[in-house]
């Protein structure tokens, strides 16, 4: 994890002159609406310096200038609890940010406006309120004196309505207004009781003496200290020294007894009160609490029957609508490819260039890049889902079974994410507070099929199950994630070991996705199957094409590939496979989608997706092929989900990951295949 003020880079946009404007909010604030809405299409996805969790950055155009828009992880706090608020909390205590969008969610002001009281006391000045979902508070009968909230708390308060896009004008102009110094603040910072107010004092006059006066907001150090900030601790340790350090531990150790509680409580509480008071200063009229149109879908979505019903439908049409609208796109990709080897073969004279090249690259490459259609459509599937709020109820629906097989309810989130790639998927597992409840959802998460899987599965079930495809397709899934369930429960009750924590989700309001957005997400998630496609499968394709053509061809029974393959042939035999199946799952590990590759290769056919499909259904059933499809998704994580659980838990984890699907993709292999034949499939 990310210590206390360890992310300082300075954005290269804020280098050459741009201004920076950082969004924080809550989770489900809206904060993702409004930094679409200012930002449209000049988004970027990345990373956050040292860590892997998902940086989103974009260029807003205002008066002929430009400002870079950086949206920080949702939050409730700004604690040293998980990553995401550490990286919120390091961003705005660098300094890079030339103004602070805090966006608040008017039907639920008490909670929201804890945070905007933790960035007041770190002591950031140019911070405007954007009062998102105006149009909720006023359903539910809330209303405002928002002048008279701009006195009390001593910043900017535009109204908005992000989904409607009203008040962005406003909010663009008080940010440029700001950045040209045309707008002064003076936020308003939370009193506490005498006891604790003495203590701050206490604490202050000591760090004074130090470097750190000159670093920090010493207030918001000294709080953070008595409610025992790990990473602050840490940080003043340095220079104080133990000795201090001791001193200032007794007197809160001393408060806490006089409290009879931990002061981390005791001052979220009086931090409450404080805007209790100051929201009957400017509230004009609390409303009542209604049933809203989510609340009566929710009684129908997070139904224990209706509502796995319901997600059973959703992820039906989810890979119906992919199939449907990606099947002819990918079929189109696989006859533009076609024809490019074919053209690029006949201008090739040298022959064993001739099938490095059109056999090797095009045909090993283009194979996986005819599927890019089905991998973009599911992103944008799952963004419309996301962006909808549905994910939320799959997550609550989905936590009652879970919490049965051991799991913690929101390892659901990170087994989503899954669905598009593990990677990221593992990584999101940092935002699970219980180390228990973190190893075990990444332990579990490369179960869950990700698209380069997809590839796989839905070649094979169009090529074997041209009609029952969507059904095939679902029903692996299903198996998959069930065995991920179950795994859970194995390994939670022997491996790894503790108490579950309990499950707290926020269910946002129901809202209409943008498909602009939705598109425009998914294309930068999916640059990374045409990054491995440009790296790691064409390295492998190149590999494959060569261990399948020397020291000679493919027919005589001496190729590297066929002696690799023939080696483990005993083994897969008992699941049905043969030796180029073996091989297939070999370089499978490399990346996913190279299983459909190798065959590509390994039968020296090129890019030809027909003369594959013929070839293969000639040398397999469609039990068979089904086993294949199954033992893909679950059998060794690739490379690059390997690498990840060692980055986030350690050699052992990855060694325990690695084992414990190759154990469990042989044994239901085994199974599948002899209880097809049984049956008489």
């Amino acid at each position: 994890m990310a210590s206390c003020c360890d992310v300082k880079e300075i954005p290269k946009e804020k280098k050459r002159g741009l201004k920076v404007v950082a969004l924080s909010g809550n989770p489900n604030v809206g904060k993702t609406t409004i930094f679409n809405r200012l930002t449209g299409l000049r988004q970027h996805v990345g990373n956050w310096p040292g860590v892997t969790v998902e940086k989103k950055e974009g260029i807003m155009k205002y008066h002929n200038k430009e400002f870079l828009v950086v949206d920080l992880p949702g939050t409730y706090s700004l604690t040293a609890n998980s990553i995401d608020e550490l990286i919120a909390r390091n961003f705005l205590l660098s300094g890079n940010a030339d103004v602070v969008i805090d966006i608040v969610d008017a039907s639920c002001l008490m909670r929201n406006l804890f945070l905007t009281m933790e960035i007041f006391e770190m002591g950031v000045k140019n911070i405007v309120i954007a009062l998102n979902k105006i149009d909720t508070a006023k359903k539910r009968g809330i209303s405002f004196d928002v002048r008279k909230m701009e006195k009390v708390l001593g910043v900017p308060v535009v109204p908005t309505n992000a989904k409607e896009g009203m008040g962005l004008e406003e909010l663009k102009n008080v940010v440029y207004l700001m950045t040209r110094g045309k707008i002064t603040t003076n936020p308003i910072t939370p009193i506490y009781e005498d006891p604790i107010e003495k203590e701050i004092e206490h604490i202050s006059a000591i760090l004074k003496e130090t470097p750190l006066a000159q670093m920090y907001n010493l207030r918001w150090l000294s709080i953070k200290l008595l409610t025992r900030d790990q990473e602050v601790i840490k940080l003043v340790l340095k220079y104080l020294g133990p000795g201090k350090m001791d001193e200032i531990l007794t007197h809160i150790s001393e408060l806490e007894v006089h409290y009879k509680r931990s002061l981390d409580i005791v001052i979220a509480n009086q931090k409450y009160e404080f805007i209790d008071k100051l929201m009957h200063q400017f509230v004009l009229q609390f409303g009542e609490i209604k049933d809203t149109f989510s609340d009566h879908v929710d009684r129908i979505l997070t139904h224990p029957v209706y509502g796995i019903l319901g997600l059973l439908a959703v992820f039906y049409v989810l890979f119906k609508f992919v199939f449907t609208i990606g099947t002819p796109l990918q079929e189109f990709l696989d006859n533009t490819f076609v024809s490019f080897g074919e053209f690029v073969a006949s201008h090739i004279g040298n022959e064993t260039i001739r099938g490095l090249v059109a056999d090797g690259i095009i045909g090993g490459v283009g194979s996986v890049l005819s599927f890019f259609p089905l991998v973009f459509l599911l992103f944008v599937a799952m963004s419309v889902l996301e962006d909808s709020g549905y994910m939320a109820r799959a997550a609550t629906v989905m936590e009652r079974i879970m919490r049965r097989f051991g799991l913690p309810g929101k390892s659901f989130i990170p087994m989503v994410l899954a669905f598009g790639c593990n990677v990221p998927a593992i990584m999101a597992t940092r935002t699970l507070e219980d180390e228990r409840d973190r190893i075990l959802t990444m332990l579990v998460n490369p179960l869950v099929p990700c698209s380069a899987r997809m590839v796989v599965i839905t070649f094979l079930a169009g090529a074997f199950f041209t009609e029952h495809k969507a059904l095939i397709a679902v029903g692996i899934y299903a198996i998959s994630l069930f065995l991920a369930l179950l795994s859970g429960l194995l390994l939670g009750k022997f491996v790894v070991k503790g108490e579950e924590s309990p499950f707290v989700i926020e269910l946002p309001e129901y809202s209409l996705p943008s498909w602009k957005i939705a598109i425009v997400h998914s294309w930068e998630r999916s640059k990374e199957f045409l990054r491995k496609a440009g790296t790691v499968i064409l390295f492998g394709s190149i590999a494959i094409w060569y261990l399948s053509s020397y020291p000679q061809s493919i027919g005589s029974g001496l190729s590297y590939a066929e002696k690799l393959g023939m080696f483990f042939e005993p083994f897969t035999r008992l699941m049905g496979l043969d030796w180029k199946a073996a091989v297939s799952l070999i370089f499978g590990i490399i990346a996913k989608e190279n299983v459909i590759a190798t065959y590509g290769i390994i039968y020296g056919i090129g890019e030809s997706e027909e003369v594959l499909i013929t070839l293969m259904r000639t040398a397999m059933t469609s039990l068979q092929a089904f086993v294949l499809a199954l033992v893909t998704t679950l059998y060794i994580p690739c490379i690059a989900t390997i690498g990840a659980i060692r980055a986030e838990g350690g050699n052992k984890w990855a060694l325990v990951a690695t084992v414990y699907n190759l154990v469990l993709a042989s044994l239901i292999g085994i199974l599948v295949y002899n209880l097809g034949r049984l049956l008489g499939f």
